[in-house]
């Protein structure tokens, strides 16, 4: 039916309100609670990060636990603060933020989730967080999930928002989501939050196995710095409320729709990251094509995806595929140079195991001067292909960064 970008189509059983915690940032909302009611599900994937925060290590014993589905979920998340690295007294945090939510909303604490995003090695003001939550509960709406999306904001200079609605057996099913992320980006995941919602009726299997299948052809695609944060966090959650009579072929072929549905979204999500990249003006995409198997095409792209020295050339609109040749080389993979080809804008620079002759520089430093930058690796080796997704680096990067906890 529809597909909307930084508009959040509200789903019925779902709420948020937001508000300013005062343990970071002045004069914004930095704290975004959300419910879900009774009968919904939630399935999520977590960072590998060997040093995950509190909230994480606090949502992997959830993800493990049986959800009271008589209950509701309830979702905090806090900007400014990773509460990583924090010691017992951050999982101590989680504990009395869970105590006070349970109260409030009358759940257990499976059926409580965190996730948080800032500044790692900081304490956690908790009791300032616990002050506000019973205001949030008296605030909870349905609509504005504008100011959901951006309360959640650190370095980001925009929200992140999509929406879809699609018809399955003549029912209308709505998917929405938020997210943010601009600097250290690279999977599994990245310095990232993401929120997706729905209202399709399916069972928590199901969701889970397709929200691990979606962040894998979307979210764990990006990179901006080649940093794993200690918080990636996506949720993907369902009121449940849109109930579709289904047969059991009719649920894979239903189940299949959702699927590529839930994917466009996530996709659209990730590419907003990159494209918010911190300091960064061009979104990269790099295709490895004709790979000998799919973790050569995965470490060749991200290889190429993470180099300083490409990201810095596409920068400068330095068509400089040497250092493409580089990055290809140094993951160790074994391939024919007589056969590679590479691409930069479509414009063929290497065949033959050396450059192409007669290249126009001009034209193609003309081209690199776009906003959107294609790169294609050719190893005519297989029959496996992966595409990443990057930005390039400028000064502001290291501006950003050398100053982000002021």
């Amino acid at each position: 039916m529809k597909s909307k970008e930084s508009v959040f189509l509200p789903l019925v059983g779902l709420y948020q309100a937001t508000c300013c915690s005062e343990t970071k940032y002045l004069g914004r909302d930095d704290l975004l609670l959300m419910i879900l009611d009774k009968g919904s599900i939630i399935s999520g994937c977590l960072t590998k990060s060997s040093a995950p925060s509190a909230p994480i290590m606090w949502c992997r014993k959830n993800f493990k636990s049986t959800l009271k589905r008589g209950e509701p979920i309830v979702i905090l998340v806090n900007a400014g603060n990773a509460n990583a690295f924090t010691g017992k007294e951050g999982q101590v945090a989680c504990q009395r933020k869970a105590d006070t939510l349970s109260n409030l909303f009358n759940c257990n604490h499976s059926n409580i989730f965190f996730a948080s995003t800032g500044v790692i090695g900081e304490k956690l003001q908790v009791q300032k967080i616990i002050n506000k939550l019973p205001i949030l509960k008296k605030s909870l709406v349905n609509n504005n999930f504008s100011s959901a999306a951006a309360s959640i904001l650190t370095t980001d200079t925009k929200t992140k928002i999509c929406s879809t609605q699609f018809m399955i057996n003549n029912h209308v099913v709505t998917i929405s989501g938020f997210a943010k992320g601009s600097g250290m980006i690279f999977p599994n995941m990245a310095t990232m939050l993401a929120f997706v919602f729905t209202d399709y009726s399916i069972d928590g299997k199901t969701l889970t196995a397709l929200t691990k299948k979606a962040v894998d052809n979307s979210f764990n695609k990006i990179s901006v710095d080649g940093d794993t944060s200690t918080s990636d966090t996506v949720f993907v959650s369902s009121t449940r409320r849109v109930k579709i009579k289904k047969n059991k072929k009719d649920s894979n072929s239903f189940n299949d729709m959702f699927y590529q549905k839930l994917l466009a979204v996530m996709v659209n999500l990730a590419k907003s990251i990159v494209l918010d990249g911190e300091g960064s003006r061009k979104f990269i995409e790099i295709e490895v094509k004709k790979a000998k198997d799919k973790k050569s095409a995965r470490e060749i792209a991200f290889s190429i995806a993470n180099s300083l020295l490409v990201k810095t050339a596409m920068a400068g609109a330095d068509p400089n595929w040497g250092r493409i040749v580089m990055a290809i080389g140094k993951t160790e993979k074994i391939f024919n140079m007589e056969k590679l080809k590479i691409f930069i804008q479509n414009q063929l620079l290497t065949k033959n195991g050396s450059v192409v002759k007669n290249i126009n520089e001009g034209k193609l430093k003309k081209e690199l001067e776009k906003k959107y930058v294609k790169i294609i690796v050719d190893l005519d080796s297989g029959k496996y292909g992966f595409t990443a997704w990057t930005s390039d680096l400028t000064e502001q990067y290291i501006k950003i960064n050398a100053d982000y906890r002021s």
